[in-house]
């Protein structure tokens, strides 16, 4: 995975920014974190099978993951150098918790993966092909120097954030024991479960929005031609939907009637890429975690929150997703009524001009 700025220049930034001492950020005294998995939770049942008798300590691990969740950079720092100072096993663990669950659904560990991930990630495949010997893994990660170590344990974190964000109950008492990594399944909307034994299931509908929209795929005449669009209708039957929850919460600007707002690179329009379908309309979470991080680096498939989900794949006209292409990206507008009873009015219309990612599932 390609990297920012390191975690110590991210976390004079933060202190600056908030307020807070460089002393206090980087000793990771400043909160408590208890959103991610307890101590219990991350320690493998079965010790043994990572090579050792006593279950290591996972307390700074489960309050990394914690900080990680709720966003605080400057106990991630602080929490992440501390980790990396005690036992490999204890990253090891951490690691290959959350990629046992990865590898499960995805063949790799991912294009953007640092190569001491793409290692590890290996070690979890094999331990999984030999009935769960997790100590070819601790193994591995004991043989890393900290470079590597470092690396791996930012990637697992991304996969944490991902996984545990929002519901991080999600990821508790799956079990991090190696008899387990051979077992695990992953399932989120649009995968069907395994019938006869579906595994641990991963809900992403926690990160939806509370306010329920549906969508019509249209153009738009602007400054700059006609432009792929996509207007939103309030459900009627949530009161949070409307132009109040699309300015304030989502922070999107007044519409400008024909014009064509700047590119907010954190707002994703998700398209099929083979069949031209909308798949849905995200915020990208790095861009309220890491906003000073080049936007490039932003990774297009961990979310902040799922604002609209397609129920079902309709394919949109073949204009519009020659321009989506073309521009790259499409004017989000709206709200309008579901009903069709009330006509808009303009001074109660909000967009973002949001990228257009062709992906194959949201």
């Amino acid at each position: 995975m390609t990297k920012g700025h390191g975690r110590k220049s991210r976390a004079r930034k933060t202190s600056r920014s908030r307020g807070a001492a460089y002393a206090a950020t980087n000793a990771g005294t400043l909160h408590q974190h208890h959103s991610g998995p307890s101590n219990e939770d991350l320690q493998p049942a079965d010790p043994s099978g990572w090579g050792v008798e006593t279950a290591p300590d996972m307390r700074t691990a489960s309050a990394l993951i914690g900080a990680c969740i709720e966003r605080c950079a400057p106990c991630q720092e602080s929490l992440a150098a501390k980790l990396l100072d005690e036992d490999p096993l204890v990253l090891a663990v951490t690691a290959g918790s959350v990629y046992s669950l990865h590898a499960a659904t995805e063949p790799d560990a991912g294009g953007l993966a640092a190569k001491p991930t793409q290692v590890f990630f290996l070690l979890v495949q094999q331990a999984r092909a030999h009935g769960g010997d997790a100590r070819m893994m601790a193994a591995g990660v004991e043989m890393m120097p900290r470079a590597d170590r470092a690396a791996l344990l930012e990637d697992a974190l991304d996969l944490w954030t991902f996984y545990g964000h929002k519901h991080p109950g999600l990821m508790r008492g799956q079990g991090t024991g190696p008899e387990d990594l051979s077992d695990i399944t992953i399932t989120v909307p649009g995968n069907e479960p395994d019938d006869d034994d579906p595994g641990i299931v991963v809900d992403l509908s926690g990160l939806a929005h509370p306010a329920t929209y549906a969508v019509r795929a249209d153009m738009t005449l602007t400054g700059f031609g006609r432009v792929a669009s996509v207007a939103l209708f309030a459900h009627p039957e949530t009161p949070e939907a409307g132009y109040d929850d699309l300015r304030e919460r989502c922070a999107w600007e007044p519409l400008i009637p024909e014009g064509l707002p700047e590119e907010d690179p954190a707002w994703v329009l998700k398209v099929d890429q083979e069949s031209g379908a909308l798949l849905g309309i995200v915020r990208l979470l790095d861009a309220t975690v890491l906003p000073d991080q080049p936007h490039w680096e932003w990774r297009p498939d961990v979310y902040d929150v799922i604002l609209w989900r397609a129920p079902e794949r309709k394919p949109v006209s073949a204009t519009w997703l020659e321009a989506a292409r073309d521009r790259g990206s499409a004017l989000l507008y709206g709200p309008f009524d579901a009903t069709g009873t009330t006509h808009a009015d303009p001074a109660r219309l909000v967009s973002v001009h949001a990228r257009c990612h062709f992906t194959d599932r949201l």
